[in-house]
């Protein structure tokens, strides 16, 4: 199981860090941020559902997701970056905001993962990671669960939109087309796509014509050019391009070590 990574941890407080401002900017988070505010005031914005900040309640928004604070707004948080695994989707099913009866529980939880993740003793990193896990799992049985329809939903989208892509890989796929294929918005479709597979559209779309181009290039005698067409490139020398970028050898050069490596 792979631990999480600490970006950043302490105590925010807007009156100090953005005086005379009344709302943040808006912004898409790049990774996990858990915040347990200490105060009462203010809303949490994320996606689009607002939620009025009270001290008893958890906040995790999920990486991909726009959000924005109207102030006042004081809280602990910390900040991680996960990958795909066991922890990554324990996270990715709490909610962006909940309720919870063990507030003290999270308040020292969150002051010592602080504490450790700004001290430079030689073990501060192993007890950081200690208390990260501890966390969670207070989290994960704690959090009410998103519902199953929404799961449903989301794992339809992912699924969907995958089979979308190999159907349609000849085509020019840009973000809107694919997005109105699964009758979703750009933006919300782009930080789900990018959430559960980790890449953009477009470098998943790209990955994907170089993985058949690979095959065409070892089981068939068609030519570059045809290739490229049938791969969704719109040019031979469009294809050789990306190639050549992705795999660090032309297409040609490809095929001939490859056929080498089988004759030693």
């Amino acid at each position: 199981m792979e631990l999480p990574e600490i970006i950043a941890a302490g105590v925010y407080n807007s009156r100090f860090a953005a005086k005379n401002v009344k709302v943040s900017k808006s912004r898409q988070t790049s990774f996990f941020e858990i915040e347990l505010p200490l105060e009462a005031g203010g809303v949490s914005h994320i996606e689009d559902t607002a939620y009025p900040i009270v001290p008893d309640m958890i906040i995790c928004a999920k990486p991909g997701q726009m959000r924005h604070t109207v102030f006042p707004f004081q809280c602990y948080y910390i900040h991680m970056v996960l990958h795909e695994g066991p922890l990554y989707n324990a996270l990715a099913e709490i909610p962006d905001c909940f309720s919870t009866d063990h507030a003290d529980t999270y308040r020292t939880l969150f002051s010592k993962v602080i504490k450790h993740y700004n001290s430079f003793s030689e073990d501060s990193e192993l007890l950081v990671q200690a208390r990260v896990l501890e966390l969670l799992y207070t989290l994960r049985t704690d959090a009410p669960r998103q519902g199953g329809e929404h799961k449903a939903t989301h794992q339809r989208l992912i699924q969907e939109s995958l089979d979308y892509i190999r159907e349609h890989l000849t085509e020019d796929l840009t973000l809107e087309k694919v997005a109105r294929a699964m009758s979703f918005s750009p933006i919300y479709f782009h930080n789900t796509f990018k959430a559960a597979v980790g890449k953009t559209l477009r470098e998943y779309v790209e990955e994907q014509r170089i993985r058949k181009a690979t095959n065409l290039l070892l089981t068939t005698d068609d030519s570059l050019t045809k290739i490229a067409f049938e791969c969704g490139f719109s040019s031979q020398s469009y294809f050789s391009y990306v190639f050549k970028r992705r795999m660090n050898q032309t297409p040609r050069e490809y095929v001939r070590d490859a056929y080498r490596k089988y004759e030693i």
